[in-house]
């Protein structure tokens, strides 16, 4: 297809042909040698010009010489494998791909660098001489020092649920990042609901109208705020008597956002202070239109004062927000997480507690053994799991091709 290859790592321009040596394109070739690739594996690629029907036709011409098409991650499965990186890594690519926001794409990266990793590691490492230590004074009682090994032991048992607990903190906030927010904008007909995602927004995502009623379905929107990403649900207005089958059928859908929403906005007109009956769930009453006030009124606890139409009062309303989703617009996070890794830290840190407690009630060290050997076991599955064929392809399928 493209010629014989040139020297390792180095680019060379080529003519590529399809079987009957017509030329398709010009492009690139380069080989990337084995074991230092991103595979561990030889790899050429070619690079075409990136017209759909010419990046077609190359493929077909591959296809048709005995290559295969990849599959979902398929690279970075290889990589994996092939001990390039570790599972955390791994996710961590998919996750650099997925990112909407500089701090998502910033954690992605720390989490890809092996920054998580290693703290991982340099646990398990130290989860492995405490269990060295703990076998040795089973087998060899006769060899253990004066005093024993338990005060030793018990302070780097500490040491470890210190610094797991702070990983674990991490993780969380990292899970949330990654798995995002849902806020529902619930309140009265004409209450401003839509033109308060619109400001969120800063586009005019939803048509807003003086007329009660406009929204008759969820719409959902993602806004970047502060560098999360939310998807905010604007909600049919809700009122006690609805007027027609669709205002029911949208009052309902609004019940159903506010069941499955982290955080609900109940919008209220401040010139009238009424609206919906009170929300049973993580909530903040936004007094809306308050423009249009002789004065701005005291806010209660769980309240802010805005007006959707001139901008007055939302980044109280942000910083709000983020506090109530458990963020904050000046905190950094560190690193993007799985489900399965805040799983695996907290029965990390079960075990962890266990074998300090066993310490210090100076129990059986067959005990502390192991619980010491279920915590390096927790952390081991978020690195490199033992048993891990179905946990790989739930993972690489969230992969796109050629990744």
């Amino acid at each position: 297809m493209c010629g014989p290859l040139g020297a390792p790592w180095q680019f060379r321009r080529c003519d590529i042909r399809n079987k009957n040596k017509r030329i398709i394109d010009s492009g690139l070739v380069v080989f990337f040698e084995a074991p230092h690739s991103y595979t561990g594996e030889d790899v050429v690629e070619l690079h075409c010009h990136g017209n759909p029907n010419l990046v077609d036709l190359v493929m077909v011409e591959g296809l048709s010489l005995g290559l295969k098409l990849a599959e979902p991650g398929e690279f970075t499965k290889r990589a994996f494998l092939n001990n390039k990186i570790d599972l955390a890594q791994a996710e961590s690519v998919a996750d650099l791909i997925a990112a909407q926001t500089e701090e998502a794409i910033l954690a992605a990266n720390n989490s890809l660098s092996g920054r998580f990793s290693e703290g991982i590691n340099k646990s398990i490492a130290s989860l492995v001489s405490c269990r060295v230590s703990v076998e040795a004074s089973l087998d060899f009682p006769e060899e253990v020092p004066e005093g024993g090994v338990a005060e030793g032991l018990l302070l780097e048992v500490e040491a470890q649920i210190s610094y797991l607990g702070s990983v674990l903190e991490a993780a969380k906030q990292g899970l949330k990042i990654r798995e995002g927010f849902g806020v529902a904008v619930v309140g009265a007909p004409n209450a401003g609901k839509s033109t308060l995602v619109n400001r969120l927004a800063q586009d005019d995502l939803v048509i807003t109208s003086d007329v009660p009623g406009t929204t008759r379905d969820s719409i959902r929107a993602n806004i970047n705020l502060s560098g999360v990403v939310v998807e905010f649900i604007d909600t049919a207005g809700m009122r006690k008597n609805p007027v027609s089958q669709i205002e029911r059928e949208g009052i309902k859908r609004t019940q159903k956002a506010i069941e499955g929403a982290t955080l609900v906005l109940h919008v209220v007109d401040a010139n009238k202070r009424g609206g919906v009956d009170s929300i049973n769930k993580n909530s903040i009453k936004v007094l809306n239109k308050c423009d249009l006030l002789d004065s701005i009124p005291l806010c209660e606890d769980g309240e802010v004062c805005v007006s959707a139409a001139t901008g007055f009062g939302f980044d109280n309303l942000i910083e709000l927000v983020l506090i109530r989703l458990g963020l904050s617009s000046s905190t950094e996070t560190s690193l993007l997480s799985r489900r399965r890794h805040v799983d695996s830290l907290e029965s990390a840190l079960f075990f962890l507690n266990e074998s300090a407690s066993s310490l210090k009630k100076e129990e059986g060290m067959e005990l502390v053994a192991e619980n010491l050997l279920a915590a390096q076991k927790e952390l081991g599955e978020i690195t490199n799991p033992v048993s891990s064929d179905d946990l790989l392809g739930e993972i690489f399928s969230e992969f796109c091709l050629g990744k």
